[in-house]
């Protein structure tokens, strides 16, 4: 068991920033090195404050089940003990942590991962009066690269964010789990919270010579109101709708059927499937045939919602039915990745055509009919 090297600092925030972690299907490659899967989040421009400022571009993203943080730091120089560590204020359940943030440290109640050049992960937790780190129980991926660019190519950050020419720096990757999304063992360094809570976030940088120390936000790892306060935006939805854009989920025959959503990257087309429906999905199970005369793809605005946009121009075939938006377009449904519109009406379908609907008419046609005969026989 370690101790995590900390240096006091004097300077308290006066508020706490705020960051939001975006949704995303694309899930990084944790290497070391930031490149175009990050480019669907935005850029956080931060300071990490000690002895002078280093600038630092921070990316956040999750997909429901993991939080993912891209770093991205302006230091020059690399060396062995050199490191970055992450830390998570929860609320306070008796346990392991739970839910929205408490502004206060409570022993086992906190987490924190740490990425060291050239060493080994650490994973840890607050316990009772210091943060303490381990080289067991690793419930988290990270990586870290020291590179030494001065040019950008297109498979990195620097390009997304169009600098032409860069300077040496320090990229990190972590991908940190929801409680019981690691495959291992609930324990004390286990982050347990859900999209719908907000945690507390800070970012430690430890360099050699110096033993230097920076945050962000400004602050030490004890001055746990300096925090920032971390939120998650929603999972994207979709669902089908009248043109007007209200919920709608049984249709006439002949009737067109609409769609909307929200929670997208913005600008973006998606492949877009609607499929008999299905009564259980099932992780990795391939995508459905489509329905022939549906929409093959949708695309997000400018704010990431999907507008009101018709699918199905002109249904002439009685069913239930479920949609898919496959994000990562790999032609498999992939559970917490894809979106999908189901279990809304008949049991398990996202929207039906039901079968009453077409025989309404013929039966009107036969009611007019007996009632005409009927008459015509009493007239006899």
């Amino acid at each position: 068991m370690l101790l995590l090297p900390v240096f006091f600092s004097g300077e308290t925030a006066a508020a706490n920033s705020e960051l939001i972690t975006t949704y995303s299907g694309i899930s990084p490659i944790i290497d070391g090195s930031l490149g175009a899967e990050w480019n669907d989040t935005s850029r956080h421009l931060v300071n990490l404050t000690g002895a002078a400022d280093i600038e630092t571009w921070v990316y956040l993203k999750h997909n429901g089940t993991y939080i993912y943080v891209g770093l991205l730091i302006w230091q020059y120089g690399s060396h062995t003990l050199d490191q970055c560590t992450i830390f998570f204020d929860e609320g306070d359940d008796g346990s392991y942590g739970s839910g929205t943030r408490d502004n206060i440290l409570t022993a086992e109640q906190e987490d924190l991962k740490s990425c060291t050049y050239q060493q080994p992960l650490r994973d840890g937790f607050y316990n009772a009066s210091a943060w303490r780190t381990f080289y067991d129980e690793i419930d988290f991926e990270a990586n870290c690269t020291y590179e030494v660019d001065h040019s950008t190519s297109q498979d990195e950050i620097e390009y997304w964010e169009g600098l032409g020419w860069v300077d040496d720096h320090w990229e990190f990757e972590f991908a940190v789990p929801f409680i019981g999304n690691d495959g291992g063992i609930s324990d004390g360094s286990d982050l347990n919270c859900t999209i719908a809570d907000t945690l507390g976030f800070k970012i430690q940088w430890f360099t050699q010579p110096g033993a230097n120390n920076y945050y962000y936000p400004a602050g030490t790892i004890y001055e746990i109101n300096t925090f920032a306060n971390l939120s998650f935006s929603p999972l994207p939805t979709i669902e089908s709708c009248d043109i007007g854009g209200s919920k709608k989920d049984e249709f006439d025959l002949g009737e067109p059927v609409y769609i909307n959503g929200s929670g997208y990257s913005p600008s973006t087309p998606y492949d877009f499937y609607v499929v008999n429906d299905t009564i259980t999905w099932t992780d990795e199970m391939p995508i459905p045939a489509r329905i022939p005369g549906t929409a093959t793809t949708i695309s997000s605005d400018a704010l990431g919602n999907i507008p009101t946009t018709a699918i199905w121009a002109d249904p002439q075939t009685i069913g239930a039915y479920d949609m898919v938006v496959d994000i990562n377009g790999n032609g498999v449904y992939d559970a917490n990745v894809d979106v999908l519109d189901n279990d809304d009406i008949m049991v398990t379908a996202g929207f039906v055509i039901p079968e009453f609907t077409s025989i309404l008419p013929l039966l009107i046609l036969a009611t007019l009919m007996g009632i005409i005969a009927s008459k015509k026989r009493r007239s006899l």
